[in-house]
């Protein structure tokens, strides 16, 4: 997998769906081999991701997931049933994809990614494929396949450099995963997002289900371990599960419930396959003494529904280990986070798109003390000493850094 960063990665990101389309049709159209979902929103399409092929493979379906980004290695991008495709499988398809881009195939090395995902899948007898959309919709990799479902989380201002300026231009990017007129939708849009979804469903001829017209949930628990969610629906589902921490989470199985529906799963595989979903990175707690949490949030919607779920997590401090790419809005993100920290710990990304620590900790000492510790590891001990034993250490900002924290 290295060998396809490497010699891929200089070609960055390159909207468009030209390349993919050429290079999954130099592989057999392994995309149409199989009934894709795709998920696409600013937050949360991971978890549901997750949630909805938990479900598919519950209810004896085989069903890839494919995930994007990774925490600690690209394996975890490729899922079968939960399983995460081992080196030895990933080699040969990284070849061929490689000899393709010899011969003249140009290709990032996220379309390199996708174009193996669907290979793989179809080559494993996937039935079904639940795909993470990467960046927007329309242009995305991902988006090469005919959905049987699409799923819009939720829509807020990121990427403005490529989706637009408004929340309207994303949403309207963002609803072109919806292209079957056969197929479903599902979105926990509002506003004017939720206008763009459904007029791109109208334009398609596509069943739209949105949340708070079509289907609910009521929340009953909320703890660090996990929630409990009332469903309804074209069915009433009682004391559901839901084993990812954060209040949103119940929002984000939701989508994936009204999903499972449309797509005729029981209530069983449902609610069992909510029940042993797994995603990490997600609120995670990683230790106690003191507490410490990981979370992917890398933008200000989700590190806003980080603040509003702090009170699940008993605490004397809270010292937050931040880093941050330079083209996410990490300005943004310290507004929300660092009034809230008795403390700030800025380390180093080591990524050609990371922000300089001097920087964010330049910005974070607005709001609160902030100190560099560049060494990721060294960052994350020295959050444990000002934290203390009763405290709390939240580690959030950058996906990549997750890596370096959890291996």
């Amino acid at each position: 997998m290295e060998e396809l960063e490497r010699r891929l990665e200089r070609f960055g990101i390159l909207p468009g769906l030209g390349r993919v389309e050429r290079i999954c049709k130099l592989l057999g159209s392994p995309q149409d081999r199989m009934k894709v979902i795709l998920v696409t929103g600013t937050n949360g399409k991971g978890s549901v991701t997750a949630y909805l092929a938990s479900m598919l493979s519950c209810a004896g379906h085989r069903t890839g997931s494919y995930f994007s980004p990774h925490i600690l290695r690209y394996n975890e991008r490729l899922k079968i049933d939960g399983k995460e495709i081992t080196d030895e499988e990933f080699r040969p398809y990284e070849r061929e994809v490689l000899q393709l881009h010899d011969k003249g195939q140009e290709m990032t090395v996220f379309e390199a990614l996708t174009a193996i995902a669907y290979r793989y899948f179809a080559d494993k007898g996937c039935e079904y494929a639940v795909v993470e959309i990467g960046l927007g919709g329309r242009y995305d990799a991902t988006n090469v396949a005919k959905e049987r479902a699409a799923i819009i989380t939720n829509v807020e201002l990121e990427h403005t450099e490529y989706l637009g300026k408004t929340i309207s231009e994303i949403a309207w990017d963002k609803s072109h995963i919806i292209k079957n007129k056969d197929g479903i939708a599902v979105t926990g849009c509002s506003g004017d997002a939720l206008a763009k979804v459904r007029e791109r469903a109208d334009a398609v001829g596509c069943m739209l289900r949105a949340l708070g017209t079509d289907f609910s949930f009521t929340l009953t628990q909320a703890t660090m371990s996990g929630n409990k969610i009332d469903y309804h629906g074209k069915k009433e589902r009682r004391g559901l599960f839901v084993p990812f921490a954060g209040r949103y989470q119940a929002e984000n199985a939701a989508l994936a419930i009204a999903a499972a529906e449309g797509l005729g799963l029981d209530d069983r595989s449902i609610r069992s396959g909510l029940g042993s979903a797994a995603h990490p990175g997600r609120l995670q707690i990683l230790s106690k003494g003191p507490l410490v949490v990981v979370d992917g949030a890398h933008n200000p919607a989700g590190i806003r529904t980080i603040i509003q779920n702090l009170d699940l997590y008993p605490r004397e401090r809270l010292v937050c280990v931040f880093s941050a790419l330079e083209d996410k809005d990490w300005r943004g993100m310290l507004s929300i986070l660092a009034p809230e920290c008795d403390a700030m710990v800025i380390n180093q990304l080591r990524n050609t798109r990371a922000e300089k620590a001097g920087k964010i900790a330049e910005e974070a000492r607005k709001y609160t003390k902030a100190e560099v510790v560049e060494d990721i590891r060294q960052s994350l001990s020295r959050a444990k000493e000002l934290a203390g034993k009763k405290g709390m250490v939240l580690v959030c900002g950058s996906l990549y850094m997750l890596g370096e924290v959890m291996g």
